[in-house]
């Protein structure tokens, strides 16, 4: 029970993102491509969150598995475990992700003033089901895919490599890493509402990117929750900057 208890567990925690998500896609525009199966819409939904599943129950595996050998926590794996835990402030975390979101929004809007005197696309405020599926989906599982997924796994690798488990540079280095191929994953959501060219790409992956090293620094220094708390907060900071400016 070391391994499948806080697997489960997770695997059922991400799955109310992915639930949120499978539920405030828009289908339309997926039934307009020519190449667009006939099939019906619970059907189409829950294909689209097939892939997300397999990554998010990769992830996990691999963050229960490796993440104690090389020092990154979880409270609620721990618990589960038996083990004693205390659970992450949740002050610092997610008035970091607020004002780290509020700070994107700028940055976002300087970027589209410079780019293209100022109109930006896509910056309507979403739905309750979207903003629910962007913060359960985004904090949890992109959380359990690339933090204590991947992030672990690179962590994991160094020691096997140094014999000596990451320090301050080293550790730093691969939270950035990991950040920058978390804003690479939002350049194909990006291309589906606005043209892509280079420099709304890099635009998308640095931004995200920055987020993205708040989200591992917190997992790193203190446990996955402190990580996914600083994720769903920045989502509500994001949408009041772009409201407010």
């Amino acid at each position: 029970m070391w391994f499948q208890k806080p697997f489960f567990a997770w695997i059922a925690i991400g799955a109310m993102g992915l639930l949120a998500l499978a539920a405030s896609v828009d289908l339309s525009f997926i039934k307009a491509l020519p190449e667009a199966p006939a099939l019906p819409d619970s059907i189409l939904r829950l294909l689209m969150v097939t892939q997300p599943f397999v990554l998010m129950a990769a992830g996990t595996a691999l963050g229960v598995l490796l993440s104690d050998k090389v020092g990154l926590t979880s409270w609620l794996t721990a618990r589960l475990r038996g083990e004693p835990a205390r659970f992450p402030s949740r002050v610092l975390p997610v008035v970091s992700g607020l004002v780290g979101g509020i700070l994107i929004a700028l940055a976002d809007r300087w970027f589209y003033h410079v780019y293209s005197g100022g109109e930006t696309p896509g910056t309507a405020l979403p739905t309750l089901m979207q903003g629910l599926a962007a913060i359960t989906y985004g904090g949890i599982v992109e959380e359990l895919m690339l933090r204590y997924g991947l992030l672990t796994l690179m962590f994991w690798a160094a020691w096997k490599l140094s014999g000596r488990v990451p320090g301050s540079v080293l550790g730093t280095m691969l939270v950035i890493v990991v950040a920058l191929l978390f804003g690479l994953g939002h350049l194909p959501a990006m291309a589906a509402t606005a043209p892509l060219d280079a420099a709304i790409a890099i635009r998308t992956i640095l931004l995200n990117a920055v987020l993205g090293v708040l989200y591992g620094l917190f997992y790193w220094k203190r446990g996955l929750e402190a990580g996914m708390m600083a994720h769903m907060a920045s989502h509500p900071g994001l949408w009041t900057g772009l409201s407010l400016f």
